[in-house]
């Protein structure tokens, strides 16, 4: 299973210079604190971790969608996705022609560290790969969160050739890679239930999860039935209901109960083997209580012995305080061009208090300014005082 450590890219018209996301501990780790964290060696020397947690934090319209689509992404790079096909593509900058996009995401697999560099570039209306290779080495017990970075001494395992006929100019070599090292990446994303809960058809419903989320539900099945899906929904002391579309399941569970079901059914399913879930704006449809329990699942090793990764945006930093280590949160701020910045470049303690830290600014523009209220305030004010009439007097 490929286990990604850093996606580095350049190029992007929305970002502002280099966009790097790291998946692995950046800041020093002890014997305590590597509970919510996967060791990527069995070497006792190696203290090289991947989070099993990975949020970016910011105010509205300051690009955390962006960001976690250009993960989305990625991972569809990596799992055979020919790039014109990718639904987030867009994010390359469609009819940008003056620029290359690069990307080098660094991932391990086995017992080694690996490198893809890949180069994109958008002409005639389409994208296409006209640069890419992939270079390799072991995982060593020496390695750290600096130099497993380093390929200077690698050696190039795979090469993009002008005259290959195997392989489409929107597809990456990485799928040769796979099939050669016979391995896989695993990620959902679930964009499309951010703002419209869509029941989303799961292999199982597991008793569990439904009862936590609404405790009459007894069960819930479906069947193929001349190619289209039959739900079964029964709540206990009721009459089995059959349905013949997932919208009308609306009818008869909450938002929360849907989205949980969806989001917490899928995570199960990821604990199996490990992988990623990427939730858009986690608080939608959730209270306080569910996203930290969703928090502490994936931090739990006995719950998730193969360290799956939950990868969110919240616009909540209360939220944040379930999270104990500041290498895993990101600052997202829009300023003309999107900037995201570990949080662990500015506060330094994994115990300092995050909610306190960014209601008070101290950590930058993550809440909206003092003076945009009062603009806001004051145009208010004015429009009421444009429709209200004065008081008659006698």
């Amino acid at each position: 299973m490929i286990k990604v450590l850093k996606i580095s890219a350049e190029g992007l018209p929305l970002y502002d210079g280099k966009c790097e996301i790291n998946f692995i501990n950046t800041q020093r780790t002890t014997s305590g604190d590597t509970e919510g964290m996967f060791k990527l060696s069995s070497s006792n020397a190696n203290r090289l971790y991947t989070n099993n947690i990975e949020s970016f934090f910011g105010i509205n319209a300051s690009g955390k969608t962006t960001i976690l689509r250009l993960i989305s992404f990625v991972f569809s790079v990596l799992n055979n996705e020919q790039i014109n096909n990718i639904k987030y593509c867009g994010i390359l900058g469609e009819g940008n022609e003056q620029n290359e996009i690069v990307f080098n995401i660094v991932f391990v697999n086995c017992n080694t560290v690996n490198l893809l560099h890949t180069v994109i570039k958008y002409a005639d209306e389409r994208y296409t790969i006209i640069e890419e290779y992939i270079k390799s080495r072991k995982l060593l017990a020496s390695d750290n969160k600096t130099n497993i970075f380093d390929f200077s001494s690698a050696t190039t395992i795979m090469k993009r050739k002008d005259d290959e006929q195997y392989l489409v100019d929107d597809m990456s070599i990485i799928v040769g890679y796979k099939k050669a090292e016979k391995t896989t990446i695993v990620f959902t994303d679930m964009f499309e239930i951010t703002n419209i809960n869509r029941f989303k058809l799961l292999k199982e419903y597991p008793l569990s999860v439904l009862s936590y989320f609404d405790s009459k539900i007894e069960y819930i099945n479906t069947s193929e039935i001349n190619g289209k899906t039959v739900i079964y929904l029964k709540f206990r002391g009721e009459k089995e209901k059959i349905l013949y579309d997932l919208a009308e399941l609306n009818t008869y569970l909450s938002s929360g109960t849907i989205k949980g079901i969806n989001v917490f059914g899928r995570a199960i399913s990821l604990f199996e083997n490990g992988g990623y879930l990427i939730i858009d704006d986690i608080e939608n449809h959730f209270n306080h209580e569910i996203v930290s329990t969703l928090i502490r699942i994936f931090t739990d090793k006995r719950v998730n012995p193969h360290g799956a990764t939950l990868i969110f945006s919240t616009h909540y930093s209360e939220l944040l305080e379930h999270i104990e280590r500041n290498d895993c949160i990101y600052i997202v701020e829009n300023k003309d061009k999107i900037t995201i910045t570990p949080l662990n470049e500015r506060m330094q303690r994994n115990d300092e208090n995050k909610v306190q830290s960014f209601k008070s600014g101290l950590i930058g523009n993550t809440a909206p300014s003092y003076e945009a209220y009062i603009q806001l305030k004051k145009s208010i004010i004015n429009k009421v005082e444009t429709i209200v009439p004065s008081p008659v007097r006698p």
